[in-house]
């Protein structure tokens, strides 16, 4: 038995004693990792069915694949299902295109395991996966949890693999003459899980050639550290009522444990810190919850959610609604308006219909006037010294092109600038 099928094997039996009579959904993109699982699993002859999504981003590169593993699934009468997304018309406000992916995909891949009563999704990633979201997880400042890495069982994800390296698996695909596809966008250097791929990892196999093994052993002892603190964690705040926390309990915790409290309901180590020193009537808040500081306890209530509100102009009207108003003219030349930090004038030559008037979204940027280069709106918001309550009611006005051309009340964005070229002006005056 080849070390791949033996490790998946092993895995799969330390995890679920009973595995042979499981019925498992396994994802496969068609490259190389998930392919040789594949195989592995049609060795071991488990109970299961292939997912593929298709997100339509690579073009034809994308589409091939999809036809390389429904060809693939049928000459081994393997049950397959696909799932075919446009990512850019599903992305949510602030989310990038790999944020997008992977929220589509477990999405469809847990509505599959409800609809068809899978008992586990099988993953494909392996040893040299964990190393690279060991490295971005240290980089974003996650501590321990975040550089415990994957989990072999997260729920009813399932990743036996995770004691392979790239190299166990590319040598399995040889042994086997394995087809696959090849997804270019592994190599592009604009995402940081490939830099760390392509460039540290060498490195590092230079400095340490057992780096593999080495890395092993410390996530082991990095997981059963977590272990050891969730069971603590859970023991010393499973009766805890967030609406009615005593203070000067939650203050003699020790302070990790303080953190991951909070974490939960979206809070940070800044606000974690500053809490600590605030007056009886202080709220906190976070984008889901808020923080009442009381005289002798804390109180942690859900933020209400209200339905997003957005509208929509399709050319020169004005807006008149019960949460806004904006008054909308067009001007013949060069007019600069500055009268008023409620009133703006733009050059309509920028301008693209429709025109977008809603509430600000994380990821949002824009250039602010007087600069060259783009600034995120939720640092703006710092210089600019706004709490949540204000951010959350904060609106924008944006292009049909997507750019931000007004933080309303506040600054028009540089790239709608009026200047001497300017043939036509139009002018935004808000209540």
């Amino acid at each position: 038995m080849h070390k791949v099928v033996e490790t998946v094997q092993k895995s799969l039996s330390e995890i679920v004693s009973d595995y042979d009579s499981k019925s498992f959904v396994l994802a496969v993109s068609a490259g190389i990792d998930s392919m040789a699982l594949l195989n592995a699993c049609v060795t071991l002859r488990l109970n299961f069915e292939v997912a593929h999504c298709n997100y339509h981003l690579r073009g034809y590169e994308s589409d091939d694949d999809q036809q390389f593993i429904e060809k693939y699934c049928e000459d081994l009468a393997i049950p397959i299902r696909v799932k075919e997304f446009n990512v850019e018309l599903e992305k949510l406000k602030g989310e990038s295109v790999q944020m997008t992916a992977r929220r589509l995909r477990f999405d469809w891949f847990n509505q599959l395991i409800e609809q068809n009563e899978y008992d586990f999704l099988l993953l494909a990633h392996h040893l040299d996966d964990q190393i690279e979201s060991f490295f971005i997880n240290f980089f974003r400042g996650t501590g321990i949890k975040g550089m415990a890495g994957i989990r072999k069982l997260n729920g009813n994800r399932l990743r036996p693999m995770l004691e392979l390296t790239k190299n166990d698996i590319e040598q399995y695909a040889n042994y086997l003459e394995m087809e696959y596809r090849e997804d270019s966008s592994n190599s592009d250097y604009k995402y940081v899980r490939n830099k760390i791929r392509h460039h540290l990892i060498p490195l590092l196999k230079e400095l340490r050639p057992e780096i593999h093994d080495v890395f092993l052993k410390n996530n082991r002892k990095m997981a059963i550290a977590q272990e050891a603190l969730d069971w603590s964690f859970n023991d010393q705040f499973s009766e805890i009522d967030e609406k009615a926390m005593d203070k000067n309990w939650f203050f003699q915790v020790q302070g990790y444990y303080q953190y991951a409290f909070l974490e939960k309901f979206g809070f940070n180590s800044t606000q974690l810190h500053n809490l600590q020193t605030a007056g009886v009537g202080t709220i906190f808040e976070s984008d889901s919850h808020q923080i009442f500081v009381n005289r002798d306890n804390l109180e942690i209530h859900a933020i209400e959610k209200k339905e997003e509100v957005q509208y929509k102009l399709t050319s020169i009207q004005n807006l008149e609604s019960n949460e806004i108003s904006l008054l909308i003219e067009e001007r013949v030349g060069s007019i600069i308006e500055n009268s008023s930090k409620n009133k703006i004038s733009v050059s309509k030559s920028e301008i693209v219909f429709p025109l977008v008037l809603r509430k600000w979204a994380a990821g949002d940027s824009f250039v602010p006037l007087g600069m060259k280069g783009s600034k995120k709106l939720s640092d703006f918001f710092i210089d600019e010294k706004l709490d949540q309550t204000e951010k959350r009611a904060q609106w924008l006005l944006v292009n049909g092109d997507s750019r931000i051309i007004w933080v309303l009340g506040r600054r028009l964005s540089n790239e709608f600038k009026v200047t001497n070229e300017t043939k036509l002006s139009v002018i935004f005056e808000t209540k």
